[in-house]
């Protein structure tokens, strides 16, 4: 596995409307590999006021794309190895972490039908992510953690047109390992849904 990050420039007009548009920049990053288009995690962090996006894959992307059309003048991207900060996830270790994701929950409506609705509120999505820490391998504490980053993400679908609205969601704080197999799984795999939108990518650091 593969980490990379690239700055993207927050005065580039092509920059501006794929935020507006996700599926550009999903295409922009799948477009970095070569072979059949499969899908790869990405996300999009703001940092200091600066814009970063970050991709986890099984191969080396080639970035030169994304930089001349994304980035800034002088852009560069780099590239690390994964699999060092994997071998040292252990049951019991702390970090910190940081993840994108899309808290929802299933509503049965009137007639019968579930649909699936976002939750809006900071106290609604950090009990979703509570919820679902277990089955991915860690636990958190009550007051471990929080909502940094709430936005909507709104769109119309390449294939009919129809209107797509997702609530995209930060969280950062602390956590342990409990299961280290479930565990590397979320960091590879992705948390939740909205994974060709920018989320479900979850990066760790050392707890200090």
């Amino acid at each position: 596995m593969y980490l990379s990050r690239v700055e993207l420039d927050l005065r580039n007009h092509e920059t501006l409307r794929a935020l507006n548009v996700p599926r550009r920049l999903h295409g922009a990053v799948e477009a970095a590999f070569e072979g059949s288009r499969t899908r790869r995690l990405w996300r999009l962090d703001r940092r200091e006021g600066r814009l970063w996006l970050l991709i986890l894959s099984e191969e080396v992307p080639e970035l030169s794309g994304i930089v001349a059309q994304f980035g800034p003048p002088d852009g560069t991207a780099e590239t690390r190895d994964y699999e060092p900060l994997l071998a040292r996830v252990a049951e019991g270790t702390v970090w910190r972490f940081r993840l994108a994701a899309n808290p929802i929950k299933n509503v049965k409506e009137a007639d019968g039908r579930g649909t699936v609705r976002n939750h809006v509120t900071a106290a609604h999505q950090e009990q979703w992510l509570a919820e679902r820490a277990p089955k991915h391998g860690f636990a958190l504490e009550p007051n471990g953690f929080r909502v940094v980053d709430s936005r909507w993400i709104s769109f119309d679908k390449a294939t009919d047109g129809s209107p797509v609205h997702i609530h995209a969601v930060t969280f950062e704080g602390l956590l342990r390992v409990t299961d280290v197999t479930l565990f590397r799984e979320a960091l590879t795999r992705g948390i939740g849904r909205g994974k060709a939108y920018g989320l479900g990518l979850l990066t760790l650091m050392r707890a200090p």
